[in-house]
């Protein structure tokens, strides 16, 4: 039995539909294009924040945040320390919620202790030394959007109450009766792999599906190579009349050349001050490769491993493997920033205490003056 090929004929009717769907698209491409030059322009403006890059990987980053920015979900940012999560909340804030206000709060910074204070607020008596009632980051932000910045680190008991704030939109400060309404869009961040940290029982299954209902992964700088120039030139703009008086600085090819072939662990953040470090030390107003950090001048970066809790599919490293690469990390860090152990936790994305815990377990310091 012979199979018979039914071919569609097209009428002109077919066509003309067709067209039409093709101009529509194309519309809604050119439409999306200038909604983001027209939020990055806003963005500059009113936070004096700059989306600075026009690779690939950053344009379809800006692009997305566009797209989620009037829908008012959840948006989870995903990506390594440094690489601009803050600047795409913002933008996101700027598409949605702009004449509200934008509250961050870094779970991170704080101690477990305050934490639970500082973003549910608290009643007055409600801990020792809590000598009258304040409105926690939930109230401040009302109206507007909360940025929660590395998530991840977020206390069980803290997580239980902030799955009720995204559930009911309802939370009570922290020794309080009354119930009160939550009028915040929410935009948290991680450079953790929050799967990894279910599986360890560190982090809520059900928080982690509320936050992460539009993901945006945000690609480090090693991958985004296209925009280290640019972001050298607007780093130049910008700190250049803070710290010299004379001409605008330059770079030399070599210069770029090094910069664009190293690895960048720290991300825009270390770039920022490596640029910074740079303009200080080039007194002819020429940066050349003499005056970027040694790591970055012999392209040791290249060899940088990626942080291991944004490494999928990979066979499992062990404890020994993470200490090795951890110890790496730092031990690099800190003869680049000169032992300046401040600058070296911001590189990290740490806080400086954290950073001393680490560098006291892994003996890397004299225990006198780790916490100096």
């Amino acid at each position: 039995m012979s199979s018979v090929t039914l071919r569609r004929v097209w009428s002109p009717e077919d066509f003309a539909e067709e067209q039409g769907r093709v101009i529509q698209v194309a519309q809604r491409a050119v439409s999306l294009s200038e909604r983001v030059t027209e939020l990055v322009t806003c963005l500059e403006r009113k936070d004096h924040l700059h989306a600075v890059g026009s690779s690939k990987k950053w344009r379809e980053v800006l692009e997305q945040a566009t797209r989620v920015a009037p829908a008012l979900s959840t948006v989870l940012l995903t990506g390594e320390s440094g690489t601009g999560k803050e600047i795409v909340a913002r933008l996101i804030h700027r598409g949605s919620r702009s004449n509200g206000p934008f509250v961050a709060l870094n779970c991170a910074a704080l101690p477990e202790t305050l934490i639970e204070s500082e973003l549910f607020g608290h009643e007055r008596g409600a801990f020792t030394g809590a000598w009258n009632s304040r409105p926690g980051r939930i109230e401040q932000a009302a109206g507007g959007t909360l940025f929660l910045d590395e998530v991840g680190e977020m206390s069980p008991a803290v997580q239980a109450k902030m799955l009720r704030v995204l559930e009911a939109g309802e939370f009570q400060r922290l020794g309080g009766a009354r119930t009160q309404k939550a009028d915040v869009r929410v935009i948290a961040a991680t450079n953790r792999d929050l799967r990894d940290a279910i599986a360890s029982g560190l982090f809520r299954e059900d928080l982690y599906y509320r936050l992460d209902v539009f993901e945006i992964p945000i690609a480090p700088l090693r991958e985004r190579r296209d925009d280290i120039l640019s972001l050298v030139e607007h780093f130049i703009d910008e700190l250049g009349p803070m710290i010299r008086d004379a001409a605008p600085a330059k770079i030399t090819p070599a210069a770029s050349e090094k910069l664009q072939a190293y690895s960048w662990p720290g991300n825009v953040r270390e770039l920022r001050n490596t640029v910074e470090r740079a303009l200080i030390l080039c007194d002819g107003g020429r940066i050349d490769v003499e005056h970027l950090p040694r790591v970055v001048e012999q392209k040791q970066g290249n060899l940088a491993p990626r942080p291991p809790s944004m490494v999928r599919n990979q066979a499992p490293a062990t404890a020994s493997d993470l200490e090795a690469i951890e110890r790496g990390t730092i031990e690099k860090t800190l003869q680049q920033t000169g032992q300046n152990k401040a600058k070296a936790a911001r590189l990290l994305g740490l806080s400086r205490k954290k950073l001393c815990t680490r560098i006291q377990r892994l003996g890397l310091g004299a225990p006198s003056e780790v916490f100096a």
